[in-house]
């Protein structure tokens, strides 16, 4: 495993039922070594993990938020979900900032021991009103393709309710990468479908740059693409649900892990 590797690839969306859209765009990806941010930041003057640069991934986006640590918050954050295996390696898939800014969606740790699949995948989903939630999935070492589903628990689309179940389908990281995401709502109905495919570049000074040219506007066209889908979804017709009331002020919520549904494809 490398200390850091890029990803470029394609996300898209296809949302079914009354109001069907679909969408597609481009974007680039880090995958990082918590454990190797030394060795990552030596790969290019552009890149930098655990600290600013044109291109940077960075532990205050992360986790509890704060500037450094990062690592050793996942192995406390497994250890009190009574996760027993060891925790070997942590690997880090997330958007990078550009220009100083971000907006994640969703990242992905791959949690190794001596193995050379991941024993547990952690996701970490942020919703556009400041939340934070994560997904804890026991992952097979001999098929660690195999879906695997959680109950939804966090309020993330205007156009969903909280109710319901996810379906993620991953490949751990080698020369490509899969992400699929199947969510079904409170019905048991298919109601989006969010796939991420991407391609492995090594991380060069030269290719930071063409990402950079590439895509000048990237993490700040992914917030601009959140607003500018859901209105054309409220064009359409699609339902608007509000945010749940909230008890007292605003905070940045880090809960328990959701955990998987022992058995489920």
């Amino acid at each position: 495993m490398t200390a850091v590797s890029l990803y470029l690839g394609e996300v898209s969306h296809w949302r079914f039922g009354n109001a069907v859209h679909r969408l597609r765009y481009r974007l680039a990806y880090v995958l990082a070594d918590l454990d190797r941010l030394d060795e990552a930041n030596a790969r290019s003057r552009l890149l930098g993990v655990g600290r600013p640069r044109l291109l940077s991934v960075e532990a205050r986006d992360h986790g509890d938020g704060r500037q450094t640590g990062l690592a050793d918050w996942v192995r406390g954050h497994l250890a009190d979900c009574d996760v027993q295996e060891p925790c070997t390696t942590i690997q880090l898939l997330t958007l990078p900032r550009m220009f100083g800014y971000v907006f994640n969606p969703i990242s992905v740790y791959f949690i190794y021991g001596n193995g050379e699949n991941p024993h547990h995948i952690l996701y970490e989903v942020n919703n556009t009103f400041g939340d934070r939630h994560y997904y804890l999935a026991k992952i097979d070492a001999d098929s660690p393709a195999t879906p695997h589903r959680l109950k939804k628990e966090l309020y993330v689309s205007p156009f969903f309710d909280v109710e319901g179940q996810y379906r993620f389908t991953v490949e751990p990281p080698g020369e490509g990468l899969l992400l699929e995401i199947l969510y079904y709502d409170g019905a048991g109905a298919k109601a989006l479908m969010a796939t991420l495919r991407g391609k492995r570049q090594a991380v060069t000074d030269w290719q930071c740059l063409k990402i950079i040219i590439a895509f000048p506007l990237m993490t700040f066209g992914v917030m601009a693409a959140i607003h500018w889908e859901a209105l054309k979804l409220f064009l359409k017709g699609a339902r608007y649900r509000s945010p749940p009331r909230r008890a007292g002020a605003k905070a940045r919520a880090i809960p328990v892990m959701a955990k998987p549904q022992d058995g489920a494809s």
